[in-house]
């Protein structure tokens, strides 16, 4: 008998363990980066670290294409900055190609809908 309850409870076990829906804590955001005005950005290549202030966890990524990145994060305030020797080739007015290293402002974004956009300011470093 006592077989028989154990053998029913573990046939009932996978119906409890239900998987929740958890979609509605991401957001999907679309990020730009915006050069420094009086220049044109050829290549941007960094990677940019998404920390999430409340729960200090870090993500970061490279994966840009023509300066727009699509990533998956949970919603929050994030804090954004990219690791050292990330930058963009670039034209001056003068037409010159260059490289510069470059850093992004540090204001807090905020990430509350189901998909997000936002632009990112570009800062040569000298």
């Amino acid at each position: 008998m006592k077989m028989r309850l154990l053998l029913l409870l573990m046939a009932l076990l996978p119906l409890a363990c239900v998987e929740k829906d958890t979609e509605p804590l991401f957001t999907r955001l679309t990020l730009s980066v915006r050069p420094p005005q009086g220049i044109e950005m050829l290549r941007f290549q960094a990677t940019m670290v998404f920390e999430n202030i409340n729960t200090r966890q870090r993500i970061s990524t490279s994966d840009f294409i023509d300066g727009q990145l699509r990533i998956r994060l949970l919603k929050g305030l994030y804090r954004l900055s990219i690791n050292e020797g990330g930058g963009m080739t670039y034209t001056d007015s003068d037409g010159q190609r260059h490289f510069g290293e470059v850093v992004v402002d540090n204001a807090p974004l905020t990430l509350v809908g189901d998909t997000s956009e936002a632009t990112v300011d570009l800062i040569l470093k000298n």
